[in-house]
């Protein structure tokens, strides 16, 4: 399963003293990630629709750039030694956005003895599923400079997981075992971060106000256990001294904004 999704980096993370959390996402910093394996998630595996690769696209490939080291390449592919940069920086970032989550590419190349790496370097993502989405980007973007890397380098200036996403963690990873593991390693995320799991594993008619949330709501209860996982999770936020969370349909929500402040 680690060739489709990359659960030693989840791993990583859980154990790996954070720079700081927040509300439910755990933030690292200085992170790499190394495989020698091209994965082979799809964005079907995620849940996504092809809009997302359009999406990537746009995002981060230049044709002009591409072209360029695609050229570049070529008339270098006798050399002993090639190292190219590839900017992933294309359509303009509104003002409000921070920028581009990866930044570049960069493609190293030896004749003795032969080795290609594949190096690409981030500003900040979120793990499970935006970096999932790029790993479903990444045969593409290989495939674009005819590359077989015997070595594939992720780095991260910043790196974050968040608990919205559990559910789709558990496509690839059972469901208890991953709660076990997070319950184990870090108390603090499990104790702040597995509350919208709980609330969504409750009834299959819980409303959440963010689409991020009612997507993940329902993708758990179209693929995961939710009676094992509520089980399991209620009987750990009981021994924690915590209520149940509650139940919010599309007929009682209330926006917090208008909710008493009593």
């Amino acid at each position: 399963m680690e060739s489709k999704f990359p659960i030693r980096l989840i791993k990583q993370i859980i154990k790996t003293e954070p720079i700081c959390y927040s509300g439910i996402r755990k933030i690292l910093q200085d992170v790499t990630y190394q495989t020698t394996k091209i994965p082979t998630l799809t964005y079907e595996d995620l849940n996504y629709t092809q809009a997302k690769h359009k999406q990537l696209l746009r995002n981060y490939v230049n044709p002009e750039e591409f072209d360029r080291v695609k050229e570049l390449l070529k008339k270098r592919k006798k050399q002993h030694f090639t190292s190219v940069g590839v900017s992933l920086r294309n359509e303009t970032k509104k003002n409000k956005s921070m920028g581009w989550c990866m930044l570049s590419m960069v493609i190293t190349r030896m004749t003795r003895p032969a080795l290609e790496t594949v190096e690409i370097q981030y500003r900040s993502t979120e793990v499970i599923r935006k970096f999932g989405g790029d790993l479903a980007f990444l045969p593409w973007l290989l495939k674009e400079f005819d590359l077989n890397p015997d070595i594939l380098r992720f780095r991260f200036a910043n790196l974050y997981l968040s608990g919205v996403f559990f559910p789709t963690v558990c496509l690839f990873w059972e469901p208890v075992e991953f709660l076990e593991y997070l319950y184990k390693h870090d108390r603090r995320m499990f104790d702040g971060s597995t509350r919208f799991f709980l609330r969504s594993a409750r009834t299959p008619d819980q409303h959440f106000p963010y689409s991020p949330e009612n997507q993940q709501h329902k993708l758990a209860w179209k693929f995961l256990d939710m009676e094992k996982i509520h089980d399991y999770l209620h009987e750990k936020h009981r021994e924690m001294g915590k209520p149940l969370p509650q139940i919010h349909t599309k007929d009682n929500y209330i926006p917090r904004s208008q909710r008493s402040k009593k």
